[in-house]
């Protein structure tokens, strides 16, 4: 008499037809001979991640050591005195004009477009150092330059240390204005300390 099939709709029979197979299948499984042997005998190889990462890790290393020492070879101490260079022909004082590089803001006289003329050449973010606020087309006279300050980068890429001692004419007021900020072209004496 042949056992019924199955019934693999019922869990019950589904699971015990598949725990027979699957000790039948397990059964009839046989080890290569001399896999064991091979297996301890043959080294582990070696991921080919780690030798990967080994050579990024040396790129990235040589990269930061070379980046390190290119800033502490370029860095500026602005406790220096700047570079003497040699006087100008005429000690005449230039007129020019404000730039800013950003185009909505050449027509508008708002405080965001504004730009800031500081106590000293340097670089603030606090509005105690600012003297006066100019824009677009607000005309200066460029009294005498400085021509390795802080650096400054405008909106558009364009970076100079250039700072122009300044004074606003309509305001009169004297300060300190990165040479960003200005497209002068005329020859400026340089500022005596």
């Amino acid at each position: 008499m042949n056992p019924s099939p199955p019934d693999l709709d019922d869990p019950d029979d589904a699971v015990h037809e598949l725990r027979t197979r699957l000790r039948e299948a397990d059964a009839a499984c046989v080890e290569p001979p001399g896999l064991a042997l091979r297996v301890l005998r043959r080294p582990a190889p070696r991921p080919v991640w780690r030798g990967a990462f080994a050579i990024v890790l040396a790129a990235v290393l040589v990269v930061a050591v070379v980046g390190l020492g290119a800033f502490l070879v370029g860095r500026h101490d602005p406790t220096d005195p700047p570079a003497p260079r040699p006087p100008a022909a005429r000690a005449v004082s230039v007129q020019t004009e404000v730039y800013n590089s950003e185009v909505p803001c050449r027509a508008l006289r708002t405080i965001e477009c504004s730009l800031g003329v500081f106590k000293e050449a340097r670089l603030s973010s606090r509005t105690a150092d600012l003297v006066d606020r100019v824009w677009h087309g607000d005309r200066l006279l460029l009294v005498c330059l400085l021509a390795d300050g802080p650096r400054v980068t405008d909106e558009t890429g364009v970076g100079s240390r250039h700072w122009y001692r300044v004074v606003v004419l309509g305001t009169g007021a004297e300060g300190w204005l990165p040479g960003v900020r200005t497209r002068n072209e005329a020859e400026v004496p340089d500022c005596a300390f």
